[in-house]
Parts: structure tokens; sequence; C-alpha cells
């Protein structure tokens, strides 16, 4: 639902209420508004903010969408209880730039505050009732300041069904995305594949855990007996499927490396590449969509890298994985063109899952920053989140881990 600014009685409150020196003003529009005024560090100061009470309490969304634009500092967006006191907070950064951009924050973006500090133990967003939203700055910076937010919509959490596929649910990526969807009480049943004779005793711990839940399939994305395998369960299912995320990919194995320079690139490793990155998620979704009524709402996501990019594609290097995961963005792109025919309620997109700590990445963590490199949970409960967020009319995008459309 799209925020109607103009109808929510605002509330600033700066750090003046502490002796600071701050000020801030806010104007309100029915689709937008603009917050603006001057930081201050005296007196201990450092924050201005403004609160809005909604006229109806929020539980449990999927998206929050913004488009803003600003002078380029690192805004919070809170969500707030109704508990007066030491009421606890949820917030999500994001930055305002010079040109308008789409901002989207999903549940797994907030983190639960009181007076600034994080709060261990606090209840998940999605169980908690919000009767308040708002904005602040905190960045430190004196100064002026300006954050313009054009507009805003509340998109409501999309129901990921009750049977679900994970391909290449061994480790990393996979495996986090098999753990949260078994800890949904939405998933009946997870089909969690692996390779021949390779299960982990992370998967393994999860078939013992949720033995009713939890189907384990031996495929190997390259043999096509494999994908018969698939078919031929998918069809065990009435409906097929609601939600299928092909998660298996490779950046380096054995002698395989990402290439430097074109003097690097060998046939065999690049066929490999796009043997498993682009090819494997295609037959998998030949393999389900015989088995996928026409008219069911279903997705079918695949894990891209931003490097398959090919308008973001400013460094080179990495020839291979480039051009397979750009394949892999192609692939899907032309799916999703037929199904809008032959399965047109569903969403077919891809997914680029940000840093994340696994194998794949870690012999090239070097120069990441650590507020970049997440965690194979953080990055699970995001794709999730945005997943959750979809629509039908996003299908065939390439969708960033917050939420953001990448170009192709």
């Amino acid at each position: 639902m799209p925020l109607e600014f103009d109808r929510i009685p605002w509330r600033i409150t700066n750090d003046d209420v502490m002796g600071g020196r701050s000020s801030s003003r806010l104007e309100a529009r029915p689709s937008g508004m603009l917050f603006e005024g001057e930081l201050s560090r005296e007196n201990n100061g450092g924050f201005a903010s403004a609160l809005g009470a909604l006229s109806q309490p929020l539980r449990g969304f999927g998206a929050i969408r913004l488009t803003v634009s600003g002078d380029g500092r690192r805004y919070q967006l809170r969500l707030r209880e109704l508990r007066e006191g030491r009421s606890v907070s949820w917030r999500a950064f994001f930055t305002a730039g010079g040109e308008p951009s789409q901002v989207t924050l999903t549940p797994g973006d907030f983190e639960p505050v009181v007076r600034g500090e994080r709060v261990v133990g606090a209840p998940p967003l999605e169980a908690t009732v919000i009767h308040y939203l708002g904005f602040m700055l905190t960045d430190g910076e004196p100064g002026t300041f300006r954050l313009q937010v054009h507009d805003m919509e509340i998109r409501p959490r999309r129901s990921l069904g009750s049977r679900r596929l994970v391909i290449g649910a061994n480790r990393g990526i996979g495996l986090a995305l098999a753990a949260a969807q078994l800890s949904d009480p939405d998933t009946e049943t997870l089909v969690a594949t692996h390779r021949p004779d390779s299960v982990s005793e992370e998967l393994a711990a999860l078939r013992e855990r949720w033995p009713e839940k939890l189907r384990l399939l031996t495929l190997d994305v390259t043999e096509p007996a494999g994908f018969d395998r698939l078919g031929a369960l998918a069809d065990e299912f009435e409906g097929g499927f609601d939600l299928a995320i092909h998660a298996a990919g490779i950046l380096h194995e054995g002698g395989l490396r990402p290439e430097k320079a074109l003097a690097q690139c060998e046939p065999r490793q690049l066929m490999r590449l796009f043997e498993v990155n682009s090819i494997g998620p295609l037959m998998t979704a030949r393999s389900l969509l015989p088995a996928q009524p026409r008219k069911k709402p279903f997705i079918f996501a695949a894990i891209s890298a931003m490097v398959g990019s090919i308008g973001d594609n400013r460094l080179g290097g990495w020839y291979g994985y480039r051009a397979s995961k750009a394949a892999l963005n192609q692939f899907m792109r032309t799916l999703a063109n037929e199904c809008r025919l032959s399965h047109p309620q569903a969403t077919v997109v891809a997914l680029h899952p940000g840093t994340t700590d696994t194998a794949l990445s870690r012999p090239f963590q070097r120069n990441i920053e650590p507020d970049r490199l997440y965690t194979a949970e953080q990055t699970a409960a995001r794709l999730l989140g945005v997943l959750g967020a979809l629509e039908t009319a996003d299908s065939g995008r390439f969708f960033n881990w917050d939420g953001a459309e990448i170009p192709w």
C-alpha cells in the first residue's frame, strides 16, 4: 500500500530534548515528504528524527520500498511498537544520494534497538505490531541535511507456499536457505538436493531435526539422469512446487580459478562454468515446469551474481564466471518471457546474494570490508525477504539482496 504522508501526524524529536542544538523540520505531501535541518554536535548532541503514527498498525510485511534523494548521508528508517518507555525500535539504514533512487528494505534488514543499542532476544519483527514509522539521522557529521522521500510503499508479504525446493543445499547459501525454510511454519515439505555421496554433516543434522519436513534428493546438475529423478519427484506433488531456488554453482574447484586476464582462459574450464552455473539451472526449470499447473502461482529463483551484469561490468577479469552468470541471467529472462504465455502466474527471477562468508568466496575476501561480508544465515533471510515481496509483474528481473533491481 502506498503511504500517504500528509495523513500521518508527524512529531519532530531532536537532540535538544537532551540539551543538544540540532534542529529539523518536516514537510509532508500526499506521496512524499521533505525532512531537513541542521545537525549539531554541540552539548553531546548529534541526532534529528521525525516519527509518525500509522493510521493502521502494521504487522508483517514483505518489503518497504521508497524512492529517495538527498545529501549523500546515511539515514535510518525506523519502525516502533506502541509501548511507552523503553519500547523497541527496528532500524534499517539507507543512503540518500543526489539523484532519486529506489531502496527496498525487507524485514531481514531491520535490527532491534533501544536508544541506539542493539537488543538481544527481542521478538521477531514479523511477530510485532508496529504503530509508528519514522526517519532518523545520526551520522555524526555536523551541518545541514536534506532527505527527500519521493514515494513509499509497504508491500505485503507473499506466501512462499508449503512445498519448496532448494537445489544445492549441501553447504553455503543453499544450506542456509534450507535451514531457514524448515524453520518456517508455512513449509510442509522441503526437497533439498546434494551431489552424489556428499551429504554434509550440517545437512544430515537438518534431516534428523526435521524428518517429516525434509526430503533429500541426489542431484548432479551436469547429469541428465538426476533431472529425470527430479521431474519424477515433482510429479508426486499434486500442483508441483510453490518455490524453487537454484543455489548450486561454482567459482573455483580443483585447478579452476577465476581468470585475471584473457591468457588464462581455457576452453574446458569455461565449459565447466557454463555447465554448472548456466545450463544446470535451466535444466532444473525444464524438469519442474511440466508438473506446474498452468495458472498456479509459483516462484523459480536462480542465485546469480552482480558480476554477471554486463551493464555493471567496469573492472573486467573473471571471464568465465562473469559470462556463465550473464548466460544464466539471459536464460532466466527468456524463461520468464515463455512463462508469461505457458504459466502466467509464474515469477522467474535471478538474485544476487551479496558477498557471503562461504567456501565459494573465502579465497577472495581479502579486500572486502567487514560490514560488506555477510553470514550465510543473513543472506538466506534477506533473499527469502526479497522473494516474499515479489509480485508476478516482477518476473524476468534481476534483484540484489536488498531488493533493488540490477541492470542486465
